[in-house]
C-alpha cells in the first residue's frame, strides 16, 4: 500500500476502523509525515470547508499519528488549528478537544509550553480548547518533561490576570465560565497549598459551578497533597502521551457500522455520539463527565473512611 493510497483509505470514515491503513501510516512514518502535516495546514486554513465535507476524518488521524510520531512541525500547526476563534474548531474535531487534545499538545510539544500559553490566554478561543491546554501542562508535568514549580508559578499569573479581568459584581454572565473551572481543578491536583489563596478565593467569589467542582473537592486534593495527586494520575490514560493512534482511536462509536449507518443519511461523523457536532453538545458531554468524576471521587474517599 503507497502512500497516496494510505491516505486515500484514510480520508473519509465508512463505518469501518482502517487498522491496515492506520498501521501501514506508522510503517511509512517519514513518507506519510508531509501528507499529514499538509493536511492539517490546509484544514486550519478552511474549517469551515473540513466541517461541511460529508464523513471527513483525515484531519483527525493527522493530529493523533503527529502526536504519535512526536512530530515538533506539527506543534504550531495544532496551535493555530485550535486557534480559531468562537466555536469553529470544535466542531471541526468533536470530543477532540475535551477528550485528547491535552494529551496531542503534550505528546508535540517536547517541553516548550509557550505556544500552549498563547491559546491559554488567547479569550478568543473556544473556552474547551483553552482547558485542554491547561491540562495539557498537568500532563507535562505528570509525566516529568517540565517541573511542577514552572508550571504553579504561570497558574499564578493565569489566576491574577482572571481575576483582573473577570466582569464586575453587575454584570450576570450567561453561563459559568469552564476556564475558571478547569485552572481550579487542575491547580488543585498539581498544587493545593501554594495556590491555596488563588482557589479559596474562586470559591469566595462564586466563579465556579459548585456542580462540578467544590470545596470538599479541593479539601480533598488539599489534604492529600500535591507529591500523592500527581502519582495517582501518573498510570491515568487521560494524563499520558499518545503512544498508539490505533488503540486511541479503535473503539471510537462512528467505527461501529451499526451506529455509522443510523447517521447515514446525513453522514457526517461529527454528528455521531463520541464526537460533539455543536458546543452545547459539548457542553453537556462536559458536565456530565465531570459530575460522575465528582461522585467517583466521593465514593472513593467514602470507602476510604
Amino acid at each position: 500500500m503507497q502512500v497516496e493510497e494510505i491516505i486515500s483509505k484514510l480520508e473519509n470514515n465508512t463505518g469501518v476502523f482502517p487498522r491496515r491503513a492506520l498501521e501501514r501510516a506508522i510503517e511509512e512514518k517519514e513518507a506519510i509525515t508531509p501528507f499529514l502535516l499538509s493536511t492539517l495546514s490546509e484544514c486550519k486554513d478552511d474549517l469551515e470547508n473540513v466541517i461541511n465535507k460529508d464523513a471527513y476524518i483525515l484531519h483527525i488521524y493527522a493530529l493523533f499519528l503527529l502526536a504519535q510520531f512526536r512530530e515538533s512541525k506539527a506543534y504550531p500547526l495544532i496551535i493555530d488549528f485550535f486557534s480559531a476563534p468562537g466555536d469553529i474548531s470544535l466542531d471541526a474535531t468533536g470530543d477532540v478537544v475535551t477528550e485528547d487534545l491535552p494529551r496531542i499538545l503534550a505528546s508535540v510539544s517536547h517541553g516548550n509550553i509557550k505556544p500552549i500559553k498563547t491559546l491559554i490566554e488567547n479569550q478568543e478561543v473556544n473556552e474547551f480548547v483553552r482547558g485542554a491546554a491547561i491540562r495539557s501542562l498537568i500532563i507535562l508535568v505528570v509525566q516529568e518533561i517540565i517541573p511542577r514549580e514552572q508550571v504553579v508559578e504561570y497558574f499564578k499569573e493565569i489566576f491574577s490576570t482572571l481575576f483582573a479581568n473577570k466582569p464586575s459584581a453587575n454584570v450576570t454572565e450567561k453561563e459559568p465560565d469552564f476556564m475558571w473551572t478547569d485552572l481550579v481543578i487542575n491547580s488543585s491536583i498539581l498544587c493545593p497549598t501554594e495556590l491555596k489563596e488563588y482557589i479559596e478565593r474562586t470559591f469566595d467569589e462564586e466563579l465556579i459551578d459548585p456542580f462540578f467542582f467544590d470545596r470538599d473537592d479541593f479539601n480533598y486534593y488539599l489534604q492529600l497533597g500535591s507529591e500523592k495527586n500527581l502519582q495517582k494520575i501518573r498510570n491515568d490514560p487521560h494524563h499520558s502521551l499518545v503512544e498508539d493512534a490505533i488503540s486511541d482511536m479503535e473503539s471510537w462509536s462512528c467505527f461501529d457500522w451499526k451506529v455509522h449507518k443510523k447517521f447515514h443519511k446525513r453522514n457526517n461523523i461529527m454528528e455521531i455520539e463520541g464526537f460533539s457536532k455543536s458546543v452545547k453538545k459539548s457542553k453537556n458531554k462536559a458536565k456530565k463527565k465531570k459530575k460522575m468524576q465528582k461522585e467517583s471521587r466521593r465514593k472513593n474517599r467514602q470507602n476510604k473512611k
